[in-house]
């Protein structure tokens, strides 16, 4: 199969206009911490998230009401093996009068599913293209990273399969689980029971750590978004006292609310 770059459309009641000024209003629907002028040919700007994502954009082509191009000159993930996977990519915006609806063809060219953080940017720019930008064109108002916010399940899949990725499961705890969290497993686990509460979960956690013998490998997959939950599939190859060594091949559910993990639910 011939690889395929990300692309998405939307239409809006807006002029071609209207739509090519809120696409250069970067600051208004992808990031308010874009540095940068975002308007004119050759201009550049960056964004950044956290110390997941920055990249830098320059502005290739620009034709009012028609068109725009972004050149990825610099990029940096912390999660992928190669960590410049945008640089060379380009960001397209095509606009045109369909009816009496304006399209907005957006493509990612060189962003293909065998790029290893495929399936993160694809939510990502769902969430930017599909739903902040529309915002932004039909109200005016539309829904960027701000460090004021609470961070989007998105951006805690993202942060969470940075850590995951590097075995750091108590981060992950700290970082983006709620005050009152709750741990949910199986009602017949033989390793792990219910806990609630940050610390509670934090404990449960620690107390099966201890009984962890011999680690002999371990795998998460990459978040898989739905609604307000995200799933990762996670084997784990471990010797634990009382139970030998154990293959565990488990899917972890986890609920996100105003920006935190309220829930994370194990079948196995």
């Amino acid at each position: 199969m011939e690889n395929q770059n990300f692309a998405t459309t939307i239409f809006v009641d807006q002029t071609p206009e209207e739509v090519f000024n809120a696409i250069n209003n970067v600051r208004g629907w992808w990031s308010e911490e874009i540095e940068g002028s975002t308007k004119n040919i050759n201009d550049e700007f960056t964004y950044h998230y956290q110390d997941v994502h920055r990249c830098k954009m320059r502005i290739i082509e620009s034709l009012v009401g028609q068109k725009v191009v972004w050149l990825c000159t610099d990029n940096y993930f912390s999660f992928t093996k190669d960590k410049s996977e945008w640089k060379g990519t380009k960001i397209i915006f095509e606009i045109s009068r369909q009816g009496n609806k304006t399209q907005l063809y957006f493509t990612h060219e060189g962003l293909v599913p065998e790029y290893e953080c495929y399936s993160a940017c694809v939510n990502g720019w769902m969430q930017y293209i599909a739903q902040s930008l529309p915002s932004l064109i039909n109200t005016g108002i539309g829904q960027p990273n701000s460090k004021e916010k609470a961070y989007t399940i998105h951006e805690i899949a993202a942060r969470f399969n940075e850590l995951a990725q590097q075995e750091k499961w108590f981060e992950i705890q700290d970082e983006l689980f709620a005050e009152n969290v709750k741990s949910v497993d199986p009602p017949a686990s033989p390793y792990f029971g219910y806990a609630e509460g940050k610390a509670v979960v934090r404990k449960k956690g620690e107390d099966f750590v201890k009984k962890i013998e011999e680690f002999h490998g371990a795998h998460t997959t990459t978040p898989v978004i739905g609604g307000s939950h995200f799933a990762v599939g996670r084997e784990m190859d471990i010797t634990v006292q009382g139970h030998g060594r154990i293959q565990l091949n488990e899917v972890m559910l986890y609920e996100v609310k105003d920006g935190k993990i309220v829930l994370e639910q194990f079948f196995y």
